[in-house]
């Protein structure tokens, strides 16, 4: 595998020789912000004591929230992480805690859980950094943790909002929750119901020539509508010196597309083929989960428990008919049951300057799939017993783990962690086989803050991928005419990552930060041919991927008070040895360039605020053994307008690309594969979408 070239690596370098004079030249011209103010200016950037920063309510007057998460978005240089989606616990721990402890929830967001928090109920926000962040929270390098007042009043807040498309549909969005005291418990509910999707996509596709001219093309009409309603509880407390909480929630969900692309020759009057498809999918998903943490011979012990399920129906129905002959379609329905049992239990004790957390995890992960394919007319539908798939995959997993978050001196942090997996899948079916893994996963992660302000990290990890349940059974994309097998034989795969970053603060607000990655994968994932010509996920053996992020939050008050600049841009690149040509080429589906930006202005006083925002990227290139797709770059922006000026009252008017917006995605076919080079036909579609306006309001009560 080809190393990174210098040239490519001087490039990612350059970020952080802008975050250096950025952050330089921003101080400069902050200059009355660049004080270190005293800890009682609680409207100021909360000093740095052992890894930890302060934010009293009084930092965020400001833009008077109505919920903990209103607090923490607006915490300089902190961007809610929910973690990785993945079995277990471990791997998919966030960067927020309450009251110390992470939610044991994984079917709802962060902020979600931190939006049902009232802002009158928060005592504090604190910012930890470092080996602070790592003795809550091991692996994590900025960790937010909301501190709730000991006394909490029942109340509750409600949101209401109406987004309306350009076809004129108006989707509906209904939030609320209540918190309450019980018997010295915090008891919440909430309920959240949305039409989520009323999406229309219009626009035009056709075959081109390999000259690059329409052999045939015609109009698409594709929409789509989705909706779901989910109720939430959750209990926390203490009962003596025991932490106790406990959490759960239902959801169910809908959705439903169609599709219809009619098809010209050259110079035709008629259609000549009429191509059109429904998919629908119903979802139900329940999980229960709690915690219990006390101290334990001079631990803090914590034992926490989830249960949680998903059932899934699933239906594909396309055709490519043409006009005046007999209809045939394929349909393929699937039906799943995707189920995870969890329960981790650790102890952590300080130990001088040493924060030491040990313990384990076990899970227990099923998938139940039935899928078939069918062909026939559109009423009536035709199996072959070689078209019905049906498998059972399970996963039996243990985990242990001992980390040292270590404060060397007050401006050097260590953080080191050694984990154990152990894992067992089994298949049932006509591929079933059972295989056993362990891998080691170490971490090291270590921050240096020369003088205030800056910080560098560093850190080397092995990570480990799960294997995704579904790729181990059948799927299809009917309305793209591709079917991809199981494959019983995956491997998971391993990534030795570094990063290095450097962080600028100054002010009240201003952060400027700057990371450069390199990833080396062991085992890559990717599309590969089957022996009986077929498409399945597969395994390569080696990949790289590197590139760097860069991340601002600039106060421009020295041009108008309250004035801001936030925003993002990342670069990343990558490369494995294509299992079809031997030649290299980028990870499929991997989008390098991101860039958004966020302009906002606020007036305190009067309770108003405002902003736009820009955002470019997508530019994502998929390949399989006979096909590969391109989808071109897109612009999204937008403005908005908050006030604030009514009593426990917030409204909010905005808009998305008002102009709207157009997607576009060449597909070129070769044969027999992309090795031989030779293109079949090449499919060019373009989609426009209309743009859409909301009116958000929020109250608490």
């Amino acid at each position: 595998m080809a190393l990174v070239s210098y040239r490519a690596l001087a490039f990612a370098l350059a970020p952080f020789v802008v975050c250096s004079s950025l952050g330089l030249s921003s101080a400069l011209a902050q200059k009355a912000e660049t004080t270190a103010p005293a800890s009682s200016v609680t409207n100021a950037l909360p000093e740095l004591v052992d890894g930890k920063r302060t934010f009293l309510p009084a930092y965020f007057n400001d833009i008077t929230p109505q919920t903990a998460a209103d607090m923490v978005v607006r915490i300089p240089g902190f961007n809610i992480d929910d973690g990785e989606s993945v079995r277990g616990f471990g791997a998919a721990a966030g960067n927020v805690l309450i009251d110390g402890s992470r939610p044991t929830s994984k079917n709802e967001s962060l902020f979600s859980i931190l939006a049902r928090i009232p802002a009158g109920n928060v005592e504090s926000i604190e910012l930890l950094e470092g080996a602070a962040a790592g003795a809550l929270a091991p692996g994590k390098s900025l960790v937010v943790n909301v501190v709730r007042k000991a006394n909490n009043k029942a109340s509750g807040k409600w949101e209401v909002q109406a987004t309306g498309v350009g076809s004129g549909r108006i989707k509906p969005k209904l939030d609320t929750s209540y918190t309450s005291k019980i018997a010295g418990f915090n008891v919440t509910t909430g309920l959240h119901a949305e039409i989520e999707n009323v999406e229309d996509f219009i626009g035009f596709e056709g075959i081109l020539s390999p000259a690059g001219v329409f052999t045939e093309r015609g109009p698409n009409d594709d929409r789509r509508r989705s909706k779901y309603a989910q109720a939430t509880f959750a209990v926390d407390g203490k009962l003596g010196e025991t932490k106790l909480n406990a959490n759960g929630s239902y959801m169910e969900g809908k959705y439903r597309r169609t599709w219809v692309h009619v098809a010209f020759r050259t110079n035709a009057t008629l259609p000549f083929r009429v191509d059109e498809g429904l998919e629908t999918n119903t979802t139900q998903r329940w999980e229960i989960g709690g915690d219990v943490e006390r101290d334990v011979a001079g631990w803090t012990g914590k034992l926490a428990l989830l249960a949680k399920a998903t059932e899934d129906e699933n239906s594909d129905l396309a055709g490519f008919n043409a006009v005046g002959q007999a209809k045939n379609f394929g349909r393929f329905i699937a039906s799943s049951t995707n189920e995870e049992r969890v329960g981790r239990l650790t102890f952590k004790r300080k130990f001088g300057a040493h924060q030491i957390e040990t313990g384990g995890e076990v899970a227990f992960n099923r998938l139940d799939f039935n899928g078939q394919y069918a062909e026939g007319n559109g009423t009536i539908f035709v199996v072959r017993p070689s078209d019905i798939s049906s498998t059972e995959v399970s996963e039996n997993r243990k985990e242990a783990f001992i980390s040292d978050s270590w404060t060397i001196s007050p401006k050097l942090t260590l953080e080191s962690t050694l984990t154990g997996e152990w894992s067992t899948i089994e298949q049932t079916g006509a591929s079933g086989k059972k295989r056993s893994f362990f891998y080691p996963k170490p971490r090291v992660k270590a921050a240096w803050k020369p003088q205030d302000g800056w910080t560098y990290r560093i850190e080397i990890e092995r990570v480990v991928g799960q294997l995704d349940f579904g790729a181990f059974a059948d799927s299809a994309s009917v309305g793209d005419s591709n079917q991809n097998s199981g494959n019983p034989e995956l491997r998971p795969e391993q990534i030795w990552s570094g990063l290095i970053v450097v962080e600028r603060r100054w002010g009240k607000r201003g952060v400027i930060n700057a990371s450069l990655v390199q990833e080396k994968f062991e085992e890559q994932l990717t599309l590969v041919p089957t022996r009986n010509g077929g498409v399945a996920l597969g395994n390569v053996p080696e990949a790289e991927r590197w590139g760097y992020n860069v991340t601002w939050t600039i106060p421009l008050s020295a041009l108008l008070t309250g004035l801001e600049l936030e925003g993002n841009y990342r670069w990343r690149d990558s490369e494995l040895v294509d299992p079809i040509t031997n030649q290299a080429r980028p990870f499929s589906g991997w989008n390098g360039k991101n860039f958004n930006t966020n302009i906002s202005y606020e007036i305190p006083k009067k309770k108003l605020r405002m902003g736009a925002w820009y955002w470019r990227g997508n530019n994502n290139r998929e390949y399989r053994p006979n096909q590969t797709f391109q989808w071109g770059t897109n612009d999204s922006w937008g403005a908005w307008i908050e006030t604030k000026a009514y009593k426990n009252l917030s409204l909010e008017f905005g808009v998305e690309d008002p102009l709207g917006t157009t997607f576009n995605r060449l597909r070129t076919d070769f044969t027999p594969d992309r090795r031989s080079g030779v293109v079949r036909q090449t499919q060019y579609r373009e989609r426009s979408k209309d743009g859409t306006w909301y009116l958000l309001v929020k109250g608490t009560f």
